[in-house]
């Protein structure tokens, strides 16, 4: 790749084993992000084949199958492009990511905070297990400490006889494979999404030096000192790690084969790249590193063309409580550019589904065993998104499709 003066290094490594998904569905993996709201999709396609042309030329690459198919890897695809938006040698992520992701957000402002109703399924694709297997399976549900009881619920299953059963944040199968390689959980449930804190447990479950993808690490520690300077107040410190992430870390999709799984916050700080999983668990780390109790938060955005998964953190701060802070504002500001969304999602949220709050309410094992290394590919729907997650060789594990079938108006 042609790199700038100060073009920080691409942070991951990138091999022909990831090049594995062929160009049409890198384009519909670029529609979602970039043109949910255009109704020619065939001119949005168009220019996403003219961009991965221009980023060819700097440097992507892709491997050809022997039907002259190019094969890219999506990971590397995303990081490129970002990195030449960083350095201002490439417009598509202020032009059509941006621009789509601002949109999202605020046509999601113009809905009432209640009587959500969303559609979920998860296709579980089980090939080593034959007829007569015991299975477990699990989906994710919104949480009581978020959202309250739900308003209502109903669930469907398919490939496996036995018995559904709903705990908090949680829909279980339990039973016997029906031995066709694929299984599918789902629901219907009507809630209230939160744009609030919720959840409990003591300032010790979120001042944890090591859970998971938290790690306070000396490294992690001396970073946050001389970040947040002596005798910083939370709320500056809070504001100085924010401020470090928007400005010196890159966010996009990331190989976590190659994280390392014992200090994943210092892999960050090595690469220069974090998704927002990562990123919130070294936000938190770092939080934690000055003795204020922060935690990881996961669910789904509710945005009606685009209601993804995502992670992001919360921090205690005296006199006003959990507060979420969201580095999704690092895409909504073209990499932290753009001021008026740079601190968009800076101690608050829009509505969301709140599945998960680490680390005392998780959905679990999801009933698959993941590869090694994986590629997720969110592509769009008539009513929603399709989110893949497939081994790198595309064989899939297992896929979710979300829908948001109403708001209350």
């Amino acid at each position: 790749m042609a790199t700038p003066d100060r073009a920080p290094p691409m942070g991951q490594r990138f091999y022909d084993a990831y090049r594995t998904i062929p160009e049409p569905v890198i384009v519909a993996m670029l529609s979602l992000a970039g043109f949910a709201f255009e109704p020619d999709k065939a001119a949005a396609a168009a220019i996403i084949r003219e961009a991965l042309g221009r980023w060819c030329d700097s440097g992507l690459r892709s491997v050809r199958r022997a039907d002259g198919l190019r094969l890219f890897d999506p990971v590397e695809v995303v990081a490129v492009l970002k990195v030449l938006a960083r350095f201002g040698q490439d417009s598509f992520l202020a032009q059509h990511f941006a621009p789509t992701g601002q949109r999202l957000v605020q046509q999601l402002a113009t809905k009432p905070a209640t009587g959500f109703t969303m559609d979920f399924a998860r296709r579980f694709h089980l090939p080593s297990v034959a007829a007569g297997g015991r299975v477990r399976l699990r989906a994710p549900l919104p949480l009581q400490d978020y959202h309250g009881p739900l308003a209502s619920v109903s669930t469907w299953r398919s490939g496996v006889l036995g018995e559904v059963s709903i705990s908090d944040g949680r829909l279980e199968l339990r039973g016997l494979a029906d031995g066709q390689g694929v299984a599918e959980l789902g629901y219907r449930a009507v809630f209230d999404p939160s744009v609030q804190h919720g959840g409990e447990g003591s300032d010790a479950d979120y001042l944890r030096p090591s859970e998971g993808l938290i790690q306070v690490s000396d490294r992690v520690r001396n970073l946050a000192d001389r970040l947040a300077g002596p005798g910083a107040r939370p709320q500056a410190a809070v504001r100085a790690f924010w401020n470090f992430m928007l400005d010196e870390l890159m966010c996009g999709a990331i190989h976590y084969d190659q994280v390392t799984p014992t200090a994943p916050c210092d892999w960050v700080l090595d690469s220069g790249w974090c998704d927002c999983q990562l990123g919130s668990a070294l936000l938190v780390a770092l939080c934690r590193a000055r003795g204020m109790p922060a935690r990881l938060v996961g669910g789904h955005v509710l945005y009606r063309a685009a209601p993804t998964n995502h992670y992001w953190a919360e921090v205690w701060l005296d006199d006003e409580g959990w507060r979420p802070f969201d580095l999704l504002s690092w895409d909504l500001s073209g990499g932290g550019v753009n001021g008026d969304w740079r601190d968009h999602f800076y101690g608050r949220i829009d509505p969301r589904m709140v599945t998960q709050c680490f680390p005392r309410q998780f959905t679990g094992a999801l009933g698959v065993a993941l590869p090694a290394a994986w590629h997720v590919l969110q592509l769009g729907t008539a009513h929603g998104v399709e989110i893949r997650l497939n081994d790198i060789t595309g064989r899939p594990v297992f896929v979710d499709t979300v829908a948001m079938v109403r708001v209350r108006d």
